[in-house]
């Protein structure tokens, strides 16, 4: 169907699209239009069921567009038996969602951008990383600008700009501030996550829907990605990891639990994190202890998958601090690895620890060298000692340390010295807010 020049699969899925935008805005929609202006190939990368389709369709595109679907058999066939002709559409932009299912198309999408070079030929998506296709590197390199889409920021559910990782480099002191937040209203944001489907469902209503999710990704994105020989444990392998979210990763501790070689347990990790499913934060590699531990940490995609594949729920989550604990940390953590995508400052994501206990749950390392500490506590009554892993960091860093955050459950925001604070975790999404 042609509507505005755009083809559509249906009148309802236009008004979907146009409603969902009025409510949720997404802030990576300005990076994909500025792609499209300079860049012949345009991946929108994520989990499944993050929005991409809704994305891509709801963009306001310069030309005509046509979009097309590869989760439709008979649309991937026709693509498979000619990759040219199916190119040949007469638009000036063709959308290709879930892209990943039919690999061969790569290649042919290659010897068009070749042909011409003009920006915004190609929008594709995917629930994989696509650079790990086959064909897909090869073909697209210097082609293509990948973007990543995560489930809902805070800020997107609230229609407030996400900004903290900006401002806790820029403007620090303007982040220290007190909030009306409640501790229950944290676990509550904890426990929902940010899958589109799931954050107006009731508690009972979002476990059906991650029931399914868990099913039926495994199943297909799993899968398409490579044929695993033990479909069957990788449920439960996520299962695992949800168990060690925001810890270290240990593949041979994973392996050991499912039975199965350390290599296939590697194999496996790196599947889930193809798929979106899970992901890992690299060691920051420093000079300022020998004795720096080089192991990433590993992390679920999202909060509220993360605490269904524990079996918990924000009742419980109040009683037990120490679940609450890494489910807390993991949802700061990919709030702050979301802002990242749109944020000016465009900083790295790190963790540290060494093996005298001086550890900061993440740092941001800005292009310029510039050092931010987040440390993360599910308490109402922080402490001194609950700063120690980021005043370490700023007594050896010097001048390049920042500025030091401490997040957690009290609503109360304390400066303490010139470059470390206490904050309420709401202003991860409030920095630009009073």
């Amino acid at each position: 169907m042609r509507r505005n020049g755009y083809h559509y699969f249906d009148e309802k899925a236009v008004r979907f699209v146009e409603m969902e935008k009025e409510r949720h805005p997404r802030w990576v929609t300005d990076l994909i239009r500025d792609a499209l202006a300079d860049t012949p190939v345009v991946v929108v990368n994520g989990a499944r069921q993050v929005g991409k389709s809704t994305l891509v369709r709801g963009l306001d595109y310069p030309g005509t567009v046509e979009i097309v679907g590869f989760d439709d058999a008979a649309v991937r066939m026709a693509a498979r038996r000619d990759p040219r002709g199916f190119l040949d559409r007469g638009v000036d932009t063709l959308v290709i969602d879930e892209a990943q299912l039919e690999p061969t198309i790569f290649r042919a999408i290659k010897a068009e951008v070749d042909r011409d070079r003009r920006p915004g030929r190609f929008v594709l998506t995917g629930s994989s990383r696509l650079l790990a296709a086959p064909d897909m590197a090869d073909s697209l390199v210097g082609r293509v600008d990948i973007i990543e889409l995560g489930p809902f920021t805070q800020g997107e559910l609230t229609g407030q700009p996400d900004q903290f990782v900006d401002t806790v480099f820029h403007d620090p002191a303007s982040l220290v501030r007190s909030t009306a937040m409640t501790r229950s209203s944290v676990i509550e944001s904890v426990c929902r996550g940010g899958f589109p489907d799931v954050v107006e469902r009731t508690t009972q209503r979002r476990r059906r829907w991650f029931d399914n999710y868990v099913s039926t990704t495994v199943e297909k994105v799993v899968r398409e990605v490579a044929e695993l020989e033990r479909l069957a444990e990788i449920p439960q392998l996520l299962r695992l990891c949800a168990a060690r979210t925001s810890s270290e990763l240990n593949v041979a501790e994973l392996s050991n639990l499912l039975g199965i070689p350390a290599r296939t347990g590697s194999a496996y990790v790196a599947r889930l994190s193809t798929s979106f499913l899970v992901h890992t934060v690299p060691a920051w590699s420093t000079n300022l202890s020998s004795k720096v531990i080089r192991k990433p940490k590993l992390s679920v995609v999202d909060s509220g998958l993360a605490a269904h594949l524990l079996g918990t729920n924000p009742e419980a989550l109040r009683r037990d601090t120490n679940m609450l604990g890494p489910l807390l940390e993991t949802f700061v953590g990919n709030e702050v690895r979301r802002q990242i995508t749109w944020s000016e400052t465009t900083p790295s994501l790190w963790h540290f620890r060494d093996r005298d206990g001086a550890e900061v749950d993440l740092i941001l390392e800005a292009p310029d060298g510039g050092i931010v500490g987040i440390e993360v506590k599910a308490t109402s009554s922080p402490t001194r000692k609950d700063l120690k892993g980021l005043q370490f960091l700023a007594d050896r860093l010097g001048d390049r340390f920042r500025f030091g955050v401490l997040f957690c459950l009290a609503p109360e925001a304390l400066k303490i010295g010139e470059r470390l604070a206490v904050l309420p975790v709401d202003r991860l999404w409030k920095a630009a807010t009073g």
